[in-house]
């Protein structure tokens, strides 16, 4: 009993860490439509700076000069991925975002050098005791701002006017556009989003967890992972994610530590062939019933209640 709760606390700390990454790149692409290979980044460069000004700022202004390095990080992303010659091509904001990460990546390897870094404890280093296994107090901070930082992005999303233009860009551009939601700047402030979860996680668990330079791949492709399964919805990416971290820990409790990627992965590809199905057998639903249940304009109408966040008339477009 007590290695199995040793394991799932381990497993909760990665779980949760995937989550707020996985989180990040669901708002950014829902939002912009970008797969955001740079969402390791803000963790990262997170994670290092806390640790480099804990001792000298204390933690507070500390995780303060985090969190205000992830904005600017995210503004410059949002500048590369987002600008006129980027979005010439499909691709063209994905590469430049991978571009971006790399950038970054490097810039970590020159700054803090090749090992990893961890940050001064703020809370009781001594363990605590739950039935045989033992928790730091840092990982229980990490648990509960984790849930606290889902259930405020939910929040938002749901039961704001700011989230129900997010939302809206996300449904429907075009329609978003009629209804007089600036899209630019909802992309903005996806990414902002995506930054404040990435430097949250850093803050959080660079404490009781070392971060360097090679993480900020690792950290995108996982979190690709978990959104990828949870289909780029919010609460099952979070939930798939929070799967993902206490699968890692079991398999690599029971089975063998150094094969923890390969079960992952594994677990991915088997994911991946069985939603690649089930997509087959919905687009094969959708031929049978002849309909299409996206946005559509016709005869110079569009539909833009999905736009507008609520049950409207169809919005006119003028004609030319």
């Amino acid at each position: 009993m007590s290695t199995f709760l040793q394991l799932t606390f381990a497993g909760l700390n990665v779980g949760f860490l995937y989550m707020l990454v996985a989180l990040g790149m669901v708002v950014t692409y829902q939002v912009s439509r970008v797969e955001s290979l740079a969402q390791g980044t803000y963790v990262v460069y997170s994670a290092l700076i806390f640790g480099s000004v804990r001792d000298g700022l204390g933690w507070p202004l500390a995780a303060l000069a985090s969190l205000l390095a992830c904005a600017g990080i995210a503004v410059f992303l949002y500048l590369l991925a987002l600008n006129r010659l980027a979005t010439r091509g499909e691709t063209g904001p994905v590469i430049m975002l991978l571009g971006g990460a790399l950038l970054f990546a490097e810039l970590a390897r020159q700054f803090w050098g090749l090992n990893d870094r961890s940050a001064k404890p703020w809370l009781s280093n001594e363990p605590l005791r739950i039935f045989g296994a033992t928790v730091l107090p840092h990982s229980l901070l990490m648990w509960a701002g984790a849930a606290f930082l889902v259930i405020a992005g939910f929040v938002l999303f749901e039961r704001t006017m700011l989230g129900k233009a997010l939302r809206a860009a996300a449904d429907d551009v075009e329609g978003a556009r009629i209804v007089g939601i600036n899209t630019k700047v909802m992309q903005f402030v996806s990414f902002q989003v995506a930054g404040f979860f990435g430097a949250a996680a850093g803050i959080l668990l660079s404490p009781i967890m070392p971060f360097g330079w090679t993480w900020v791949f690792a950290l995108a492709l996982t979190g690709a992972i978990g959104a990828i399964a949870g289909r780029w919805e919010y609460v099952p990416v979070a939930l798939a994610s929070l799967a993902i971290g206490l699968f890692a820990s079991y398999a690599g409790g029971y089975i063998s530590t150094s094969w923890q990627d390969v079960y992952i992965y594994g677990a991915f590809i088997v994911v991946l062939l069985l939603l690649r199905e089930d997509k087959r057998a919905g687009t094969r639903r959708r031929h049978r019933r002849g309909g299409s249940s996206g946005p559509r304009i016709e005869n110079g109408r569009a539909t833009a209640s999905a736009a507008a966040g609520h049950n409207s008339a169809p919005v006119r477009v003028p004609e030319e």
